[in-house]
């Protein structure tokens, strides 16, 4: 007896990972991800940005607006990392800009806990 994965995506997600990577997925996402960052649910928006990041990872925008998600949820280290991935796909000066704010916080907690 053969057993059968069960797969309990919905078919939009199953054509998505079918078709992935691709420069013309994520979009969607990072739409909704958006909206979210907008209405404070910035959980919820990460796990959008990230499916975005993962569907399209030729898109610097998708890992910019991430690590903006990460730096509104305090997670700096982590921020820093998607704007420097960000810069070294495509130098743009917003990416720069929230990269500086990164930095300047990750700076204020050293000085505070030192």
């Amino acid at each position: 007896m053969v057993k059968r994965r069960i797969d309990n995506r919905d078919e939009n997600e199953r054509r998505e990972d079918a078709l992935r990577p691709d420069s013309h997925l994520g979009y969607d996402r990072d739409a909704l991800a958006m909206h979210l960052m907008s209405r404070e649910a910035f959980w919820i928006a990460e796990s959008q940005f990230r499916r975005a990041v993962w569907l399209n990872p030729f898109e610097a925008q998708f890992k910019n607006h991430l690590a903006w998600c990460l730096y509104r949820r305090n997670q700096f280290a982590e921020a820093r990392e998607w704007a420097r991935k960000a810069l070294d796909q495509e130098d743009d000066p917003n990416t720069r800009a929230l990269l500086d704010l990164i930095e300047r916080k990750i700076g204020c907690e050293k000085k505070g806990s030192g």
